[in-house]
């Protein structure tokens, strides 16, 4: 029986969603730690350029998102999302040591790559066990409280860091190794605490990998009209590192840099359980084209920053968005695809967003490097607000027809 929107307590969704929270919680806090340390010590300590730091970005940050199609379609094809998830938590913890010891470039840019393709096998199957998992009239909810757990963690990783930048002076070798520890946690609560998807008890004819492909023929019209307007949107984004660079660029020290994250992660906290709730009352296209709006207002602040406390309204800002528009799409994608294709549609999904974010992180990148930053944020500014425009074309219902 569906549990009542008006009567539930956050404490009676299923355990499972709770630990699939908690595992990404301790993800977050560790990829945190490397991600807003990594961009300075590959600028200062090695002397990479701006324009390559955009390649080398762009290209794991694709990476990850390409890996996501392969997990989705293999834990459809499997009828099992947990045994992947858990492999890929596991890479997440091996790749954290190699950050310590890296002597160069191409060691951290090969910790990056195993990172990145770590997280694209997480992203896929972990969101599609959320929408297996999620009571039917709930699925904003539960995605808001697993994206709410993430960006605790991210907000962790943010304190942690300038904790740590504080008490080994600035030593990368000792946070580098303090990363490792909160995936190996991580795994440890996947195995124990989160239950695999209810189609991995059913019985299902075996078939051959390639026929499985052509059940991708069931993807809906407002799937595919959701994976559009999404795809545009994720143009305006970037990769953080153009938000931590921006913040050097108007007098952040170092050690400071990490306010920005604690910013973005709170705001996002804050905003993505209370709004997936909502979103599960009203019309989920009304919530997103709000997150869509505060996105091109976060952009316009970013063009015309002069001085620190700019950049830190910015980082609010974004953070707002991120917690808005990131757990609602992905509600919209679990609305609009069966149980037994989600993973492949998750992962077609996050592949169409891979394409753009390498295109946005290329772009942004290059403009960083042969013109003034201000240009890039104008032009995610313009494209976040094409992005608003198509909403409406998008389905408002959150039942799928069969």
């Amino acid at each position: 029986m569906e549990q009542s929107i008006e009567k539930y307590s956050i404490f009676s969704l299923p355990k499972s969603i709770w630990g699939i929270g908690f595992v990404t919680l301790l993800v977050n806090l560790s990829s945190v730690i490397i991600f807003s340390l990594s961009p300075i010590y590959l600028t200062t300590v090695l002397g990479v350029s701006t324009f390559d730091l955009g390649i080398l970005e762009g290209f794991v940050e694709a990476t990850s998102w390409f890996t996501r199609i392969f997990a989705g379609i293999l834990s459809d094809y499997l009828y099992r999302r947990k045994p992947i998830l858990v492999f890929a938590y596991t890479l997440s913890a091996l790749s954290r040591p190699i950050f310590a010891i890296a002597p160069s470039l191409g060691w951290i840019a090969g910790a990056r790559l195993i990172d990145r393709v770590s997280n694209g096998l997480q992203a896929t199957p972990r969101e599609a066990l959320v929408g297996d998992l999620a009571p039917k009239n709930l699925k904003g909810t539960c995605f808001g409280l697993r994206q709410t757990l993430s960006m605790i963690g991210s907000f962790a990783g943010a304190g942690v860091v300038m904790f740590l930048m504080y008490q080994t002076k600035g030593n990368y070798e000792i946070i580098f190794w303090a990363a490792a520890v909160p995936p190996i946690l991580a795994v440890l609560a996947l195995v124990f605490f989160v239950q695999d998807s209810p189609i991995a008890s059913r019985h299902h004819a075996k078939i051959s990998f390639w026929a499985h492909l052509k059940h991708t023929r069931h993807l809906t019209k407002q799937y595919w009209r959701v994976v559009f307007v999404a795809g545009i949107f994720m143009f305006s984004n970037y990769s953080g590192a153009y938000m931590i660079l921006q913040g050097t660029h108007q007098g952040l020290s170092p050690s400071q840099v990490p306010i920005l994250m604690v910013l973005q992660n709170l705001f996002a906290f804050a905003s993505a359980y209370p709004m997936g709730r909502l979103s599960d009352r009203f019309d989920r296209r009304i919530l997103i084209g709000i997150g869509f709006i505060i996105t091109i207002i976060s952009n316009v602040f970013f063009a015309l920053a002069h001085g620190p406390m700019f950049v830190l309204i910015c980082a609010s800002l974004w953070g707002l968005q991120m917690g808005m528009t990131q757990s609602l799409l992905l509600t919209k994608v679990a609305d609009t695809t069966f149980t037994e294709i989600r993973g492949t549609g998750f992962g077609i999904y996050y592949l169409i967003i891979g394409v753009t974010i390498f295109l946005s992180n290329t772009i942004t990148g290059w403009i960083f490097a042969h013109h003034k930053p201000s240009f890039a944020f104008w032009l995610s500014a313009c494209v976040a607000g094409f992005a608003t425009i198509l909403l409406p074309f998008i389905s408002s219902s959150q039942k799928l027809k069969t």
